[in-house]
C-alpha cells in the first residue's frame, strides 16, 4: 500500500531568498590578516625595542636624530601613555617579556657598545647583572615570555653567540650555525626562532630554530631582510614584518610562518625598517608593528588581525544551506537547489568607467580594489603611449600618480596597494618594470627579455612574465621568475606565443590562447618548474584577459580571432574550460583583474574603451527548469 508520502509528495519550502553555503560564503569573504592604523607613539623614534601583547605592549629606547631616548611608553590597545625612563639612553638593544614583567639587553649605548642589562616590573626599570658580551645591532631578537627567561641571540659585528638568562646571570649556550647581526626573533626559550639579519655584504634570508639545546637551520624567508619587526609564541607560528633590504628606505613585506613553509600575507601599509613588534602568536591571531625608519623615523603603530569569516566555526546563517535542499525563491518565482560543485554560474554587470579610455593597458587587483595602468590612446591622443594609473574602488575609477614610463601592451600583476608594470613597447620594445606602493611607481630591476604583450602572474614580491612579442621571431616563449629583487629565466613555455591570458601563482599558474602563427586556443599549467599542456579553451583568440590567483579558478574573457572582437568568457576548474555568459561588449586588447572565477573586473579594450564589466559567479545555487 503506498504511504502518505508517495500519495501526497512532500512540501517544498519557501524562501524570500537564496541561502549561502558556507562553502561560499568563505569564498566570498576569505579569513584573512591584515594590517590596519593603532595609536602613534609621543616620541617618534627607531631601532627601539619592545615586549607585550598588540593590547598590553611596551616599547623603549631607541633613536630619534641626534638623540638615544630612554623613553619608555606603555600600549593598551588604542593610544601610549609615557612611563617611566630607563637608566640609560640606547638603540639596538633587545627587548623581551611583557608589560609588566620586561627586559631591555644590551645595544649602544652613547658613545660606545653596552653589555648592560635593565629590567621592569611595570612601573621602574632596575640595572641588574650584566651580560658576557657588549654587542649592539641586536634589532629585535630576544626570545622570552617574562624577563626571567631569556636568550639573546647574535649582534654586532656579526656572531652566532646566544647566552640565556635564568633570572639572576648569563650563561653561554649552543651558538647559531650562521653568524648575523641585526636579526630579529620571536618564541619562548625552549621553542624560538631567529629571522634574517645582516651578514656584510647584504642581508640574510637564513632562519634558525632552537629546541631548548640546539639551533637548526630550516626553510628560509622569502625575503631577505634585517631590522624587522616579528610576534610569535614557538618555532612554529611566527610572523615576520618590515625591514631593512639593502639599498631600500624599508619594505611592508609580511610573512606568516605555520612550522613548515613561509606565506606572504598582506604588507604593512607603512613600509619600514627599525620597527619593533609584539603580540600574538600564530596565522590566526594578532600582532603589533611601532615604529621605524623610512626617510624618517616613525611614530606610526599598525596592528594585525584577521577579518573574514573563520574558516573552522561556519557563521550560523550558512547553517540551512545544505547541498541537495530544494526551495521556491518567492521573490523571483523560481525553483532552486543548493548545488557545490561544478562550473560557476555568473553574469556582467556594468561598473564605472575609465576616466581615459584605452586599449593594451596592464591590470591588477581585485574586483573592488583594482588598478589600469598605460596603455594604448591611439587615435586622437598624442602620444599614443599612455603613463596614465587609476584606481578603482568598486564604483568609480580615480586618477592617481603616473608610471614613469609611457608604455602600451605591458603586463600586470599584484594587488591595488603593491603591483607590478611590466615591459611593453613604446617606439620599441620595453624591458623596463615599475613597482607601485599604493602612491608612487618606482623603477625597479629589468625583465631579461625585452617584449610587449606579455602576461604578468602573481604578487609584486612572487611573480611571473611568460610569453610576448619581440624580434627576432615576433612571439616568444619566455618565462621570467621575479623573487623581488631580480628576474630569473626558468624554463620557457611550449607554444611561443604573445597576447594570452592567465592566472594563478609563480608556482601554480595556467596560460591561454594567444597568437603564434594564428589565433590558438592551447592552454599550459605551471608548476613552479615547468609547463604542460592542459585542456584547450573552447573558443581560440588572442589579445584576451585574465583574473584568478588560484589556477584551478581562472577566467579568461574577451579577445579576438584576428582583428576582430569577441565578447566569449571562460572559466577553468583545473581540469577543463566551461563556457560562460559573454562579456557585455566583445573587446580585445582589454585589462583583467579579480582573485577567481567567481570575482573578476573586464575594463578598456579596443578601440579606446573606457567601460568596466563585473563578473560575480555562484558556484552554489542552480536554477531548476521544468519541461
Amino acid at each position: 500500500m503506498a504511504g502518505y508520502k508517495e500519495i501526497k509528495g512532500f512540501q517544498v519550502q519557501t524562501r524570500t531568498t537564496d541561502p549561502t553555503p558556507y562553502a561560499q560564503a568563505l569564498a566570498d569573504n576569505p579569513y584573512a590578516g591584515v594590517w590596519s592604523s593603532g595609536g602613534n607613539l609621543n616620541q617618534e623614534r627607531y631601532s627601539l625595542s619592545g615586549a607585550g601583547t598588540q593590547t598590553a605592549g611596551l616599547v623603549f629606547g631607541g633613536y630619534d636624530s641626534p638623540s638615544r631616548r630612554t623613553l619608555t611608553e606603555k600600549y593598551d590597545g588604542s593610544s601610549w601613555t609615557e612611563v617611566n625612563d630607563m637608566s640609560g639612553a640606547r638603540n639596538e638593544g633587545s627587548g623581551a617579556g611583557t608589560q609588566t614583567s620586561a627586559m631591555m639587553a644590551a645595544g649602544r649605548l652613547a658613545p660606545a657598545t653596552t653589555n648592560n642589562v635593565e629590567l621592569f616590573d611595570g612601573t621602574n626599570w632596575t640595572e641588574t647583572t650584566e651580560m658576557n658580551t657588549a654587542r649592539d645591532n641586536l634589532g629585535s631578537t630576544g626570545i622570552g615570555n617574562t624577563n626571567t627567561a631569556v636568550i639573546i641571540t647574535s649582534g654586532n659585528p656579526p656572531n652566532t653567540v646566544v647566552e640565556q638568562w635564568n633570572g639572576s646571570a648569563w650563561t653561554e649556550i649552543a651558538e647559531l650555525n650562521t653568524g648575523r647581526s641585526l636579526a630579529t626573533s620571536a618564541g619562548v626559550t625552549t621553542s624560538g626562532i631567529t629571522m634574517g639579519g645582516a651578514n656584510p655584504p647584504g642581508r640574510l634570508d637564513t632562519v634558525e630554530v632552537y629546541n631548548g639545546s640546539n639551533w637548526t637551520e630550516i626553510s628560509e624567508i622569502n625575503t631577505a631582510r634585517s631590522r624587522a619587526g616579528s610576534a610569535g609564541v614557538s618555532s612554529t607560528v611566527a610572523l615576520l614584518y618590515g625591514g631593512d633590504v639593502s639599498g631600500n628606505p624599508g619594505v611592508a613585506n609580511t610573512e606568516s610562518w605555520d612550522g613548515s613553509s613561509w606565506t606572504e600575507v598582506n604588507d604593512l601599509a607603512t613600509a619600514r625598517w627599525g620597527l619593533t613588534g609584539g603580540g600574538g602568536a600564530s596565522p590566526y591571531t594578532t600582532a603589533l608593528a611601532t615604529g621605524g625608519f623610512t626617510t624618517t623615523a616613525l611614530a606610526n603603530t599598525e596592528e594585525w588581525a584577521f577579518a573574514g569569516l573563520p574558516p573552522s566555526t561556519p557563521a550560523a546563517d550558512y547553517a540551512d544551506a545544505i547541498t541537495g535542499d530544494f526551495y521556491y525563491n518567492s521573490t523571483t518565482g523560481q525553483f532552486k537547489a543548493v548545488n557545490i560543485g561544478g562550473a560557476p554560474i555568473g553574469t556582467w554587470a556594468s561598473g564605472g568607467n575609465l576616466n581615459t579610455g584605452r586599449g593594451q593597458l596592464g591590470g591588477a587587483g581585485l574586483q573592488t580594489a583594482a588598478l589600469g595602468f598605460g596603455g594604448d590612446q591611439y587615435p586622437g591622443t598624442s602620444p599614443r603611449d599612455s603613463a596614465l594609473t587609476e584606481q578603482y574602488d568598486g564604483s568609480s575609477w580615480t586618477e592617481v600618480n603616473d608610471l614613469n614610463s609611457n608604455r602600451r601592451s605591458l603586463a600586470g600583476a599584484g594587488i591595488y596597494t603593491a603591483a607590478l608594470a611590466i615591459a611593453g613597447y613604446t617606439t620599441t620594445w620595453l624591458n623596463n618594470v615599475e613597482s607601485w606602493d599604493g602612491t608612487n611607481w618606482t623603477e625597479i630591476a629589468e625583465v631579461n627579455v625585452a617584449a610587449s604583450y606579455r602576461v604578468g602572474i602573481g604578487t609584486q614580491t612572487n611573480a611571473l612574465a611568460v610569453g610576448g612579442a619581440a624580434p627576432p621571431s615576433g612571439y616568444r616563449a619566455d618565462t621570467e621568475v621575479w623573487n623581488g629583487s631580480s628576474w630569473t629565466e626558468v624554463n620557457d613555455l611550449n607554444e611561443a606565443r604573445y597576447g594570452g591570458a592567465g592566472g594563478g601563482t609563480y608556482t601554480d599558474a595556467i596560460y591561454a590562447g594567444g597568437y603564434d602563427t594564428s589565433a590558438t586556443a592551447n592552454a599550459e599549467s605551471w608548476d613552479g618548474t615547468s609547463w604542460t599542456e592542459v585542456n584547450n579553451l573552447n573558443n581560440g583568440r588572442l589579445n584576451l584577459a585574465g583574473a584568478g590567483d588560484a589556477s584551478p579558478s581562472v577566467l579568461v574573457f574577451g579577445g579576438g580571432p584576428s582583428t576582430s572582437a569577441v565578447a566569449h568568457t571562460e572559466s577553468w576548474n583545473g581540469t577543463s574550460w566551461t563556457e560562460q555568459n559573454d562579456l557585455g561588449t566583445a573587446r580585445p586588447i582589454l585589462a583583467g583583474a579579480g582573485t577567481s572565477a567567481s570575482s573578476a573586473l573586464a575594463f578598456g579594450g579596443y578601440t579606446l574603451k573606457n567601460q568596466t564589466e563585473e563578473w560575480t559567479a555562484d558556484n552554489t545555487l542552480a536554477d531548476i527548469s521544468f519541461d
